[in-house]
């Protein structure tokens, strides 16, 4: 079977010392809630947008996220920038066959995530066989 490198998603990762739930019930059907725990007087908050197709590309997921950043209003605002730590956490399989992934986030948007506040991560997962 053929496998090669692919994105899988993006993650959201926010930090706080301040409960993020009112955040979490404001994003409500736009994005799903992979983890929200209290952990050592921090608040861990993972979001990967909500859609019925896969995730298409990280290009498109970035400006998805940035989109509805952009939209908060002031009480979510003040939740966002009260957060010790934002993360847009790229994944991507590393697969085992050619060819060689190429994904590229363009400097106007390297500029938009900057401008929320937010760090880039990345986690590339090994192949496992099925």
């Amino acid at each position: 079977m053929v496998t090669p490198p692919r994105f899988l998603n993006l993650d959201l990762v926010l930090k706080s010392n301040s409960d993020l739930s009112a955040l979490v019930a404001h994003l409500d059907q736009r994005v799903m809630v992979i983890a929200h725990q209290e952990f050592e007087r921090q608040f861990l908050l993972v979001l990967e947008l909500a859609s019925e197709a896969p995730a298409q590309d990280a290009q498109w997921c970035t400006h998805q996220f940035l989109a509805i950043i952009d939209e908060f209003p002031d009480a979510m605002r003040a939740l966002w920038q009260e957060c010790t730590s934002r993360t847009f956490c790229y994944g991507f399989a590393g697969g085992c066959d050619d060819p060689a992934l190429d994904a590229t986030i363009p400097a106007d948007m390297l500029l938009q995530i900057g401008r929320v506040g937010a760090d880039i991560g990345i986690t590339v997962y090994p192949h496992r066989p099925d």
